[in-house]
């Protein structure tokens, strides 16, 4: 009688060890499904590039705890990232190697839109879904890309939805725009030009400078001679501080709106600092306030020790948006995957992403405004 329950005991353990082992073994037999990533850790890029690294591997450590089923098969992800600091022939040995020596399906591009065309070919060659979320150069997603995808702000995304507030909640009837002379500020300006007739107002100057300029008195002059309602600027990190900071000095007085995102990073923010009030920044979603969005800063944060930066929600959204076409597809074969994806609808933290019978996501637009060194939105639209 005494001895009943004690082989009981021992049977139940033997069965508890047992199935500890076959879920281990079960485990150890998951598939893998390997993600390759080019984001620059040194160079001009640095920052930008960590944050996604950080942001992408949050994602698979999330997934893998959760478990994932694709065609009735648990999957473990893993990421392969190559730094290629940011310069064009790493980047395309890069491509190649988790191409060709790591076979991966998928490819988070590159940082920057000059190193993202210049892997795209490699992973159209191959047939491997390309998914880019910082490079902005509309040709990233073009006909001649068809497993090239984004999910977030092409170059220009932004400008139109800027002139149209400008023009419709500030009753701004002339523009002076100081642009980036490169790919980037040239196209803003056009279509700056186009949609401010379009609203009924103009461009009364319209001046570029040299990206990494310094000096910006001379340009200002200009501007504040022609006494716009408001002005619009196209600059990064360090011609946009500078700008800024003359135009405060100048004692300028027009509303001032920047079409560059990065302006409403901490990056910028810290470097701006108090000049940065009262500027209005164009952007995505991510300086949005949702239930959603605060949820997944109190989980990063616990989780990492730290509040989590733009591209790292970014990046995190963008892994479990491929990951949910491939369940959505029953598989991870990247042409089942691409043809899945360009219909497709996914509920993320920043957005609900939605491809509609193009590579091209739907992305919502925020204008904020920074009021002690806190940006708030005031104005957002859904724009594709």
């Amino acid at each position: 009688m005494t001895d009943q329950p004690l082989l009981s005991r021992r049977a139940a353990m033997t069965l508890a060890a047992g199935s500890t082992i076959l879920a281990r073994a079960a485990f150890a037999q998951d598939e893998a499904v390997r993600f390759g990533s080019i984001f620059a850790l040194a160079g001009p890029n640095a920052s930008i590039g960590r944050e996604a690294l950080g942001g992408a591997e949050y994602a698979m450590r999330k997934l893998n705890a959760e478990g994932v089923e694709i065609a009735g098969r648990r999957r473990r992800f893993e990421l392969l990232n190559v730094d290629d600091e940011s310069r064009t022939e790493r980047s395309v040995a890069a491509a190649e190697r988790l191409i060709t020596r790591d076979n991966v399906p998928v490819l988070l591009t590159p940082v920057s839109s000059t190193t993202t065309l210049a892997v795209l070919p490699i992973a159209e060659r191959n047939k491997r879904l390309a998914m880019s979320f910082v490079a902005a150069a509309p040709q990233v997603v073009s006909p001649e890309n068809p497993f090239s995808f984004r999910n977030t702000l092409t170059a220009t995304m932004n400008v139109a939805p800027s002139v149209e507030y400008l023009a419709k909640e500030r009753n701004a009837r002339t523009i002076a725009y100081l642009g980036r002379n490169d790919d980037w500020g040239r196209a803003a300006g056009r279509e700056i030009k186009e949609r401010a007739q379009a609203l009924g107002a103009r461009v009364v100057v319209e001046e570029y400078f040299e990206p990494g300029s310094t000096d910006f008195f001379g340009l200002l002059t200009r501007v504040r001679a022609a006494n716009p309602d408001a002005v619009i600027g196209a600059a990064f990190t360090e011609d946009g501080v500078a700008m800024l900071r003359q135009y405060r000095e100048l004692r300028m007085r027009p509303i001032f709106l920047s079409v560059a995102v990065i302006w409403a990073s901490p990056v910028f923010i810290n470097a701006a600092g108090d000049n940065l009030n009262g500027v209005l920044i164009a952007s995505g979603p991510t300086t949005a306030d949702t239930p959603e969005l605060a949820a997944f800063r109190e989980e990063f944060q616990r989780a990492t020790g730290s509040a989590p930066l733009p591209y790292n929600t970014t990046a995190y959204d963008t892994v479990r948006l491929v990951v949910a076409a491939m369940q959505a597809a029953g598989s991870t074969d990247p042409e089942r995957v691409a043809d899945r994806m360009r219909n497709f609808e996914y509920k993320g933290v920043l957005q609900t992403y939605r491809f509609s019978n193009g590579n091209q996501s739907q992305v919502l637009i925020t204008i904020n405004e920074v009021t002690n060194r806190q940006v708030r939105v005031v104005s957002s639209l859904m724009a594709t």
